[in-house]
C-alpha cells in the first residue's frame, strides 16, 4: 500500500467513529493542557526568581577578603599585588578589581561657593578605574577617567547625599526617597543642588571628629555610575577613586610607605554565572574568604526545579489517563474491524502496512489533542498573566499591548505563567509519543490475527 492510501484510510476510520475519536482526543487534550499549564507556572516562578536576583546586582561577581585566613603552607594570606596576580590566573576569571578604603577615618565632602553644600559622612573607595568596564559597571553620564589625577567616579545618587548649609534643619536636603516606586526604583527625581560633573568637590579627611590635622584634596567627578550593591554601596552615594590615588591618600594619612598598603577586598568577575561556584571554590582553597549570590541562586533554582517537577508530574497523570483511553479505543477498534483486517491480509497487504495504519490512527489522536491542547494552553497562559497584571480589575485598563506583554513578557513585567517555545514543541511531540506508545500493543495484536480467522469473524 502507498503511504497516501494508509493516511487516507487513517482519517476515514477516525471520521467514521466521530464520538469515540472526539472523547479520546479530549482525554489527550486535557492531559496536554494540564502538563503545559503546570510546567508554565514553574517556569514563571523561575523567571520571577531570576528577575529578583538580577535586581540584586551582577551574579558573576565574587567578593574576596583575607579574614586572617591561611594558605596550604600555613602562612597568613594577604590581599596584595601578588594575590591579585594569583587570582587573576584562575581559569574562567575575566577580571579582578582591587578595592581599598579609609573606613577608620572621618571623611567629609563639601561643594559650592564657600563650601555651601556639605556631606558629613561619605563613602570613599579606591578601585582600578581602568577595569570598571570589564567588571560590568554601567556609566550613566560622563566618561570614566583613565589616568587618575584625583578625577573620580561618583555613585548614581552621590549629589543627593549633600545638605544645604544655608537652609534650616529638615529642609536642607533633597528628598529622593519619597519618589521611590513600589518596586524600590527611583523615578522622576528632583534635581540635586548641583551638577556633580561640573562642580569641584573638596575632600576632608581626619582621624576622628576631634582631630585638627585635616587632610584636604580637591576632586573632580568625571563620570556617574549606576547603583549596583553587588559592587558596593559606593555606587549609590559614594565615590570611586583610582587605586593609585587612594594609596597615596592612605600613605599621607597613615604616614606609611605606599608599598606597605594592602587591599581591603577584591571583586572577581567570572565569564559566566555557572563558573562562579568553581572559581569561588578555588579562591577558598587559597585561604581567602568569599561572598557571592551563588548560594542564594542555587537554593532558588533548586526550589523552582522541584516545583516544576511536582507540577509537571501532576499534569503527566492526566496524560497517562489519556494514554489508557487511547489503548482502550484502539483495542475496541480492532475488535470491531477484525473482518476488515482479514480482508486487507487476503488482498495481500503487508503486515507492516496494517501495523502502520493502527499506529498512525493512535498517533493522529495524540497529534490532534496535542496541537489543540497547546493552543488552549497559550490562551490560558495569556488570560492568567492578564489577570495578574490587573487587566480585568475595576481599576485596570485593558490594552492590546498588554496581550503582547502577557505573552512575551517585558523588562518590568512579572508573568505567573511562561510558555517557552520548547515547551510547546515538547507538548506536541510528547502527545504524539503517548499516542504511538499507547497504540503499539493494539497494532501488534491486529497483525497477529490470521486472515482466515479474521474473515470468518462476524
Amino acid at each position: 500500500m502507498r503511504f497516501s492510501d494508509i493516511l487516507r484510510m487513517c482519517f476515514e476510520n477516525l471520521k467514521r467513529r466521530k464520538g469515540r475519536t472526539f472523547l479520546t482526543v479530549l482525554g489527550v487534550f486535557i492531559g496536554c493542557v494540564s502538563i503545559i499549564v503546570m510546567v508554565s507556572i514553574g517556569v514563571g516562578m523561575k523567571e520571577s526568581n531570576d528577575k529578583t536576583l538580577a535586581e540584586m546586582g551582577d551574579l558573576t561577581i565574587i567578593e574576596v577578603s583575607s579574614q586572617g585566613g591561611k594558605n596550604i603552607n600555613g602562612k597568613t594570606v594577604k590581599l596584595n599585588d601578588e594575590a591579585l596576580k594569583t587570582i587573576s590566573a584562575i581559569p574562567n576569571v575575566t577580571a579582578v578589581m582591587p578595592k581599598t578604603s579609609l573606613d577608620e577615618f572621618s571623611i567629609k565632602m563639601t561643594a559650592g561657593i564657600n563650601d555651601r553644600y556639605k556631606c558629613e559622612w561619605a563613602t570613599l573607595v579606591g578601585v582600578d578605574l581602568k577595569a570598571m568596564q570589564s567588571m560590568g559597571y554601567t556609566v550613566l553620564d560622563g566618561k570614566t577617567p583613565q589616568d587618575g589625577g584625583y578625577t573620580v567616579v561618583g555613585g548614581q545618587f552621590f549629589a543627593y547625599a549633600f545638605t544645604d548649609s544655608f537652609m534650616p534643619e529638615g529642609r536642607n536636603q533633597i528628598d529622593r526617597w519619597s519618589n521611590m516606586s513600589e518596586d524600590g526604583k527611583s523615578e522622576n527625581l528632583p534635581d540635586p543642588y548641583f551638577n556633580p560633573l561640573n562642580t569641584p568637590i573638596m575632600l576632608h579627611i581626619t582621624k576622628d571628629a576631634e582631630d585638627k590635622n585635616e587632610l584636604t584634596q580637591e576632586l573632580k567627578i568625571g563620570a556617574i555610575v549606576k547603583e549596583d550593591y553587588s559592587k558596593g554601596y559606593e555606587t549609590s552615594e559614594g565615590i570611586l577613586m583610582d587605586i593609585k590615588d587612594m594609596k597615596a591618600l592612605i600613605a599621607k594619612v597613615k604616614e606609611i610607605p605606599v608599598n606597605n598598603i594592602e587591599y581591603s577586598t577584591f571583586l572577581v568577575k567570572t565569564d559566566h554565572i555557572n563558573s562562579v561556584q568553581e572559581v569561588e571554590k578555588q579562591i577558598k582553597e587559597l585561604g581567602y574568604g568569599t561572598y557571592s549570590m551563588e548560594s542564594i541562586r542555587k537554593s532558588m533554582e533548586k526550589s523552582s526545579r522541584q516545583i516544576q517537577m511536582l507540577l509537571g508530574g501532576l499534569g503527566a497523570i492526566s496524560l497517562f489517563v489519556a494514554a489508557i483511553g487511547i489503548t482502550n479505543t484502539m483495542i475496541m477498534s480492532i475488535s470491531e474491524r477484525t473482518k476488515e483486517i482479514g480482508i486487507m491480509k487476503a488482498l495481500g497487504c503487508y503486515v507492516k502496512d496494517i501495523r502502520l495504519l493502527f499506529l498512525m490512527e493512535a498517533g493522529s489522536i495524540g497529534l490532534i489533542g496535542g496541537v489543540v491542547g497547546c493552543f488552549v494552553s497559550i490562551l490560558a497562559s495569556i488570560g492568567t498573566n492578564l489577570f495578574s497584571m490587573g487587566a480585568f480589575s475595576p481599576e485596570g485598563t485593558f490594552t492590546l499591548s498588554m496581550i503582547k506583554d502577557a505573552l512575551f513578557g517585558g523588562k518590568d513585567i512579572t508573568r505567573l505563567s511562561v510558555i517557552p517555545i520548547e515547551l510547546i514543541v515538547f507538548g506536541i511531540l510528547f502527545s504524539v509519543l503517548v499516542g504511538l506508545v499507547s497504540g503499539y500493543y493494539p497494532a501488534n495484536k491486529a497483525v497477529k490475527i490470521t486472515a482466515l480467522e479474521a474473515i470468518k469473524s462476524d
